[in-house]
């Protein structure tokens, strides 16, 4: 196992730049349907919202929020607030190890491999509001100076339709109630995330159920919740002792073969600053800059594209803050953070 893994490590670089050549000439020839997930653009920033085998991969306890405007100014553009919270349950805490003796003899240590996760959003997309809480359990495996991560997320979906422009074949069907519909759809996720001191390539699918609802008595009104499946990677290059850069990918396709493809750099100085630019198919560019100070992370990004509905609007906007407590370095040398 670790031969593999050691084999996969020295061409990490060629797969890479292979991977992303082809899923964005992959992406180009298709269309992506409507969202029915929250679209973030700093991916990177924190991976947990795409994938639940994050949970507790970094070692350090972090809370984070989330609030994109998308395509401002255009009414009914979705809107996403996000927040989420995520730790790692440690072989020991601070205050079992400070405590005397005798009071932990005979306690249980942990393992230090288990992560907890909690992720709750609202996004609303013209008549759709989904509002989500998520609980996620993720297991950490140590392999040589890397770490596998697997995680499973159970979530409680909540989507209230408004129907109050929709056109039925039936205006008074009795599903209708005072022009709203509301469902609640109990779902689960699935993913596996691999990742070292300078790289990390994660597999995520959500929505696993595949639920479905009537938004009237007539078979042709589903409302389907179709599976999504997201693949991102990430390298850092060094470039000398304060300065590197951080190539990433973020992909995107539901079950139906839509499919939608992100490529970013992102250039970090002294690791506590950053800027970055991105691609995303279907002509949008992506301009982000970040800042940390201590224990506090905040970043912004700007979606800009020539065509389309962001040429008719403000663009897309999304700010991200985050807190990070916790002291990784000791007990995960091999993770780098910044």
């Amino acid at each position: 196992m670790c031969k593999f893994f050691s084999l996969v490590n020295k061409n990490y670089k060629v797969y890479f730049i292979i991977t992303i050549v082809y899923l964005i000439m992959l992406c180009s020839f298709s269309n992506v349907n409507a969202q029915q997930l929250p679209l973030y653009s700093q991916y990177t920033f924190n991976g947990f919202l795409l994938n639940p085998a994050v949970a507790g991969a970094e070692g350090y306890t972090a809370i984070n929020l989330t609030n994109r405007e998308q395509w401002l100014g255009i009414e009914g553009a979705p809107r996403t607030y996000a927040l989420s919270f995520q730790t790692r349950i440690m072989k020991r805490n601070y205050i079992e190890k400070n405590s005397p003796i005798k009071q932990r003899h005979g306690r249980r240590l942990r393992s230090g491999r288990v992560g907890l996760g909690v992720y709750l959003y609202n996004d609303h997309a013209g008549q759709i509001d989904q509002t989500g809480a998520q609980f996620t359990y993720a297991y950490h495996i140590a392999i040589d100076k890397s770490q596998l991560s697997i995680g499973v997320t159970f979530s409680l979906l909540q989507y209230m339709i408004n129907t109050r422009n929709l056109k039925l074949s039936d205006q008074t069907d009795n599903n209708i109630d005072n022009n709203r519909l509301l469902v609640y759809i109990p779902d689960v996720n699935f993913g596996i995330y691999y990742s070292d001191q300078n790289k990390f390539v994660g597999l995520s699918v959500l929505q696993l159920s595949h639920a479905y609802f009537n938004i009237s008595n007539y078979n042709n009104n589903n409302f389907l919740i179709y599976r999504h499946f997201y693949l991102t990677g990430g390298y850092k290059y060094e470039i000398d002792e304060q300065n590197m850069i951080e190539p990433s990918f973020y992909f995107k396709s539901s079950e139906q073969l839509r499919m939608q493809m992100d490529a970013t750099l992102k250039f970090v100085h002294n690791r506590k600053f950053w800027i970055g630019l991105g691609y995303r198919t279907g002509l949008t560019f992506i301009g982000s800059v970040g800042v940390n100070i201590g224990r506090f992370y905040a970043g912004y990004a700007y979606d800009y594209s020539p065509k389309g509905l962001l040429n008719s609007s403000y663009g897309s906007h999304e700010l991200m803050i985050a807190l990070k407590l916790g002291d990784n370095v000791r007990r995960y040398k091999w993770i780098e953070r910044y």
